[in-house]
């Protein structure tokens, strides 16, 4: 094995894939990332363009699985596996100069090269390392724009449950007559998510388990303009990046029938400038202290809204925001965060805050798309 790569490339690629290495896992080898001088393999050039000559760099731990390829000049072929943790200190500590990677024939011992640094590092046979999952080559694969995938998981993320709530700790991802629908739930609020895919014949519904989509997100921002396929293979989802390939336990289980809970008309509506609403619900909400549920009250009427807050221990708050109000006037709470978090991923200037009784589920939106949602349950306050 014979490699020359810029310290640039060769750190970009150890960035992409190091949180899938496992520190702590049941096989020395998780710990290590697997390196393969490929002379043939295609790699995506910093123009967008594609050429041949990469090196390939592999981690996992057996949960997640991450790929990345850089652009290298390799010489002599040849694979090995290093330790995560001493190789990633090494390369953040080299200088802004070539890297030469050197390993002979049978051995598992190597040679990097950066101007006057020189470090030998002992690996392990790439040969003992996990393969990734890969699709069968008749599933059909869903096609997203990176930046359109990326913004359908930041607007369904946050209300996700915590891994100890089984099925719903995961994200639903379903395609249907070419729309790509995410949606996530905690039991108290959901977010709703529908994109346009290319593969309008292809059908899917997973479970993606939430740190997954996490992990996704950051590998889309990180891959810049193109596209991602998304193919499923047995109990594994896998996603293919212009520079990257990343792969995925997909949670057991069946999802809930969300959308028998999602009202279909309402007698109250409320249109608000979505910046307004925000800045006021986390102004009034200081005094919405967590041991009281961090509740705010919502006093809706004609013309103008009322936020109020109190704790029995600090005090109390309350603001009032001009609105467009059609309905009967209404007093409903929500938990604070909720209403934060749901305002914080909606990209409109304007939102529709629809509802119907002070005890019933409302509904958050933008005002000119039906694509989102976010179904928030009221707290009782008796």
């Amino acid at each position: 094995m014979h490699v020359l790569v810029s310290r640039e490339q060769l750190a970009r690629g150890i960035q992409a894939v190091t949180r899938a290495v496992s520190i702590r896992g049941p096989l020395p080898i998780l710990s290590h990332i697997k390196l393969v001088a490929d002379p043939d393999a295609p790699v995506t050039d910093p123009h967008g363009g594609t050429s041949k000559g990469a090196l390939i760099l592999t981690a996992t731990d057996l949960e997640i699985g991450l790929e990345a390829r850089v652009m290298a000049d390799v010489r002599v072929p040849g694979a090995i596996a290093l330790a995560a943790k001493t190789l990633g200190d090494i390369v953040t500590k080299l200088p802004a100069a070539e890297v030469e990677i050197k390993k002979p024939d049978g051995s598992n011992e190597i040679t990097l090269r950066c101007q006057r640094a020189k470090f030998t590092l002992r690996g392990l046979s790439a040969q003992e390392f996990p393969e990734l999952p890969m699709p069968s080559e008749d599933a059909t694969p869903v096609a997203l724009e990176t930046a359109e995938l990326s913004r359908s998981i930041r607007q369904t993320l946050y209300a996700a449950a915590g891994e100890d709530k089984a099925v719903i700790s995961g994200i639903l991802t379903e395609l249907a007559e070419g729309k790509l629908e995410l949606a996530a739930t905690d039991g108290f609020r959901l977010a709703w998510r529908q994109a346009t895919s290319q593969g309008a014949d292809a059908k899917m519904s997973l479970v993606v388990p939430r740190r997954t989509m996490d992990e996704l997100s950051r590998q889309l921002t990180a891959s810049g303009a193109g596209q991602v396929q998304i193919r499923s293979a047995q109990n594994q989802v896998v996603f293919q990046m212009p520079d990257r390939y990343m792969t995925s336990r997909l949670v057991d289980g069946t999802y809930p029938n969300y959308r028998q809970i999602i009202p279909q008309a309402f007698e109250r509506e409320a249109k608000l400038d979505r910046a307004s609403f925000l800045a006021a619900v986390e102004r009034v909400s200081i005094m919405a202290l967590d041991r009281e549920a961090h509740t705010i009250k919502l006093e809706f009427k004609s013309g103008e809204l009322l936020l109020m807050a109190q704790s029995s221990e600090v005090g109390d708050s309350d603001e009032v925001l001009p609105i467009e109000f059609s309905g009967e006037p209404i007093t409903i709470s929500f938990n604070a965060t909720f209403v934060i978090d749901a305002l914080k991923n909606v990209d409109a200037e304007t939102v529709r805050f629809s509802m119907n009784a002070p005890l019933l589920p409302a509904l958050l939106r933008p005002e000119h798309s039906d694509d989102q949602i976010c179904l928030l349950m009221p707290v009782n306050r008796g």
